[in-house]
């Protein structure tokens, strides 16, 4: 018997509650570690986070229990926009790694901008990395992971996504752990096909069809 799936899944727009912002950028800081995002202060991180609620083309859907936030994924209609509907603030991003010391991560920014870290990933797969739609980040707070939670809430917003805002025929993200790497092959049957070069640790980068 299947379990109940006893959650409701919203998309964020402009006219959200500043408590429901706070709740993602907490899970950010505290999930989404490997992420340049949660290494920003918190004051940029909203800055991000409200630019991505009034773009066109960058949609946050949150999962609640009741009325508590356990869980966010950031989507975009493809790489692409990730550069340009952001780069109002690039200024403020780089300033703040600077002062917090993550030249690391500085780097890593370039990386993805001048397209040096796609070098050991083929033309071919570039291409439809390019052209699919990508998710950014997804997290699930610690106390309801394992229970298969993640995988429906993925599930449920690709759907959502599909019928609502975007047509894509398939769905790229990256993972920066074994653990994540294996949540997305092992249980939401995404394959890998190559890596993002990053100092510090390279990104399994993947793909998966839909429909």
């Amino acid at each position: 018997m299947k379990k109940k799936f006893n959650f409701k899944i919203k998309k964020l727009n402009e006219n959200y509650y500043k408590r429901e912002l706070v709740e993602v950028i907490n899970l950010i800081k505290i999930e989404n570690t490997y992420s340049i995002l949660s290494r920003l202060s918190t004051s940029i991180i909203e800055d991000y986070l409200k630019i991505a609620l009034s773009s066109k083309n960058i949609l946050l859907f949150v999962l609640k229990k009741n009325t508590k936030i356990i869980g966010f994924s950031l989507y975009a209609k493809n790489n692409q926009n990730l550069i340009e509907d952001f780069k109002s603030i690039k200024f403020k991003i780089l300033i703040n790694l600077i002062f917090k010391f993550q030249f690391f991560s500085i780097i890593n920014i370039l990386l993805a901008i001048s397209k040096l870290d796609l070098i050991m990933i083929n033309k071919k797969k570039i291409s439809d990395i390019d052209k699919s739609l990508n998710l950014n980040l997804l997290a699930i707070d610690k106390k309801f992971q394992s229970q298969g939670i993640g995988n429906i809430f993925l599930e449920k917003t690709n759907d959502i996504i599909y019928k609502n805002f975007f047509i894509f025929k398939s769905i790229t993200c990256e993972a920066p752990t074994l653990g994540a790497l294996n949540f997305y092959t092992k249980k939401n049957n995404f394959k890998f096909i190559g890596k993002k070069i990053r100092l510090g640790q390279n990104l399994f980068v993947l793909k998966k069809k839909y429909k």
